[in-house]
This record gives structure tokens, C-alpha cells and sequence, in this order.
């Protein structure tokens, strides 16, 4: 098995709909086993090396043994918050521009994306002094052109629905056709009564997270917040946005109100001055890191033990949103379809959604 694993996902069905669903990151939880008695000072390395597909966001975190080792009260930095926002970037436009057209039998624009890593790649390499407006700009250029059809701060103003409409009315981009098709077909697709992961208030993490993590051996492997599952991701951190939380209260948690949530993310990463993260000293040789990654929120929760990691954890975005009792799960129970191939590609949507960082697979049966 790869370090990365896979998402297998199960469904049963009874009379056409789905009667249970259950997604399990099939992957071995190796953090602990691998770091331990690691000199401090490999965790960067390991990290962007070990978890390919989310590597970047990995290294940053694993910076939380700095706080650690260093007893700084946080880890920041303005070129690092910048690689991070235009990273979420990056990843928000691969699914609207690549995966999710192939989802909907359109044609990927794959030149669009290749356009956008070249205007972002200035920003994801800059140097810790380097703060030029200059490729923020080329950003926001390509973001309008392929995308948004406006300037990201013009699109931060639609705030409802029927303002959203008037936008896909008026832009001719390929994404304003794509999430024209996906809320035409069924915006409530797969939606949860799964509340959101809270958003805003970065001691939390430190505060309330990392004694949650310390008590329970198996947090990695399905979280929970206040007793119960919740999402990660761009709906939570989009929620109090008025087109985003129009969109919930009319379609309820699910895909409709993801796309508008990504296209929300995506704006707002551009006009950000950059990506949420941070590492807060815990006590002598304790540490909580976190950075709010293009699929949620990703924490590294690390001890040192005389120069050498003694216990390091990691939590995902996909065990938040892949939880056994979680979005994906109760979202997907009383999903229905003319055929097995609709459902399946209904549940796959429902997936695509909440983003998963590892591969998927995907199983059916009958009740």
C-alpha cells in the first residue's frame, strides 16, 4: 500500500436509493511510526516528501516542531501565507477546470490550467522578503479570464443566489457553463445536516483541538468536534459569506452549495494577503501546527522529547469530511437514480465535493 492509501467508498441500496454509505481512508496511519525519534529538524522534509499529494501543506505544518523546540507563540510569515492562498488556488482550479468538466462529460481546459500555474508559480515560489503586487496582479488577470470572467473582489460582491444567476447568465467562461450545469441538475445533491467545522478563531485550534487529539488515540482516524462529526473545507471556510450561505439555506449542505463555495474560496484566496496557518507553543517541547489547506483544515500535533520527536500526529481534511458518521456518509443515504450508472456518478459527485486527498475507490451493492 502506498503511504497515501486510498478512499474506498461503499454504498448499498435498497428500492433505488441508497439505504447505507460508509468512505474509509485505507491508508496506514505511518506519522507517528515514521517521525518518532527523528531529530526534530526532519519533520519538514519527511513530511513534503512522505504525503505526495498534499507535500507543500505537509512541510509547512510540520514546521509546528519550531514552536515546539523554539517555544515561539506562533509561526507566521508573509511570503508562507501567500504560497498557501495561491496553492488553494491552484487546487481549486484544477477541479473546476479539469476534474469536475470530465465529472460532467464537458471538455477539460486543460490550457487554462497550464496558464494558471504559470501566472501562480511566482507567488508559489517567492522568497520570504518578496512581497511584489506584480504577479498578484497576473493572478487576478488569469482568475478573470479562465474563470470568474470578472475581477475576483467584483465577484466577492454577488451575495444571493439570483445574483449568482445573473452571473451565469452574462459569462460565456466554460466554469460559469460547468456550475451552470451542476446547479440546474440537483444543487441539494448529497447534502448533510453535517455541521461546519468553525472558522475564524485560529487559537481554537490550541485551546480545544490539540486536548481533543492528546485524549483519544483514533482522533486521526475519524474526528470529532463537541462529540460530533463536522466538514471541513471551502464551505466552512465560506460559510458566513451571503452568496455561500444563501446557498445553504436554500440546497442545504451539499455539492450545489460547494461549487458556489469554491468559486467563493477561490476569489478570496486572490484578494487575500494570504492562507490561514500557524504553530502555537504548547508547553516546553509541545506543539500544535495548523494550516487551512484548499481542502480543510490540516493539523500536526507534535512532542519533542530531548531534541527528538517523541509523538507526532497528524489530522486531514478527508477523516473530517469522510468521517464514518460524517458529510460524505449522511449525505449520500436516500440518494436515488434511474440506473446503477446514474447513482454512480451522483455518488462520485458527492465525493468530487468534499475533495478527498487520496485516491477513490468505489463499490456498490444491495441491501
Amino acid at each position: 500500500m502506498s503511504i497515501e492509501g486510498e478512499l474506498v467508498v461503499r454504498i448499498e441500496t435498497a428500492s433505488g436509493r441508497v439505504s447505507r454509505a460508509s468512505a474509509q481512508a485505507d491508508r496506514p496511519r505511518v506519522a507517528n511510526r515514521l517521525f518518532a525519534g527523528r531529530a526534530a529538524d526532519e519533520a519538514p522534509v519527511l513530511a513534503g516528501t512522505l504525503f505526495a499529494i498534499c507535500g507543500r501543506s505537509q512541510a509547512h505544518r510540520s514546521r509546528g516542531r519550531q514552536a515546539a523546540g523554539g517555544g515561539a507563540a506562533a509561526v507566521t510569515g508573509w511570503p508562507r501565507a501567500t504560497r498557501i492562498a495561491r496553492r488553494t488556488v491552484q487546487e481549486h482550479a484544477w477541479r473546476l477546470l479539469v476534474d469536475w468538466p470530465r465529472l460532467a462529460g464537458l471538455a477539460p481546459q486543460v490550457e487554462a490550467l497550464a496558464g494558471g500555474r504559470k501566472a501562480l508559480a511566482p507567488l508559489l515560489d517567492a522568497g520570504e522578503d518578496t512581497a511584489d503586487a506584480a504577479p498578484r496582479r497576473e493572478a487576478s488577470a488569469w482568475a478573470r479570464e479562465a474563470i470568474l470572467g470578472m475581477a475576483p473582489a467584483d465577484f466577492l460582491r454577488i451575495d444571493s443566489v439570483e445574483a449568482l444567476q445573473g452571473w451565469l447568465a452574462r459569462e460565456e467562461t466554460p466554469v460559469a457553463t460547468l456550475v451552470a450545469r451542476l446547479l440546474a441538475a440537483d444543487p441539494s445533491l448529497g447534502a448533510s445536516d453535517v455541521e461546519l467545522l468553525p472558522y475564524g478563531d485560529d487559537r481554537w485550534v490550541a485551546r480545544a483541538l490539540a486536548p481533543a487529539i492528546d485524549a483519544d488515540a483514533q482522533f486521526d482516524a475519524a474526528p470529532q468536534w463537541q462529540g460530533r462529526p463536522r466538514e471541513t473545507g471551502a464551505l466552512a471556510r465560506t460559510g458566513g459569506h451571503p452568496l455561500v450561505a444563501d446557498a445553504i439555506a436554500r440546497w442545504g449542505r451539499g455539492a450545489g452549495a460547494r461549487v458556489v463555495a469554491r468559486l467563493v474560496d477561490l476569489a478570496a484566496a486572490l484578494e487575500a494577503a494570504g492562507g490561514r496557518h500557524g504553530a502555537i507553543a504548547l508547553g516546553e517541547g509541545s506543539a500544535i501546527a495548523w494550516v487551512e489547506t484548499a481542502r480543510g483544515l490540516l493539523v500536526h500535533r507534535v512532542t519533542l522529547e530531548g531534541g527528538r520527536i517523541g509523538a507526532y500526529r497528524i489530522v486531514a481534511p478527508t477523516e473530517w469530511n469522510f468521517h464514518p458518521d460524517g458529510a460524505f456518509a449522511r449525505g449520500a443515504v436516500g440518494m436515488a437514480a434511474a440506473d446503477a450508472a446514474a447513482l454512480e456518478r451522483g455518488v462520485r459527485w458527492l465525493v468530487s465535493s468534499l475533495d478527498p486527498c487520496v485516491a477513490v475507490r468505489y463499490e456498490a451493492g444491495h441491501a
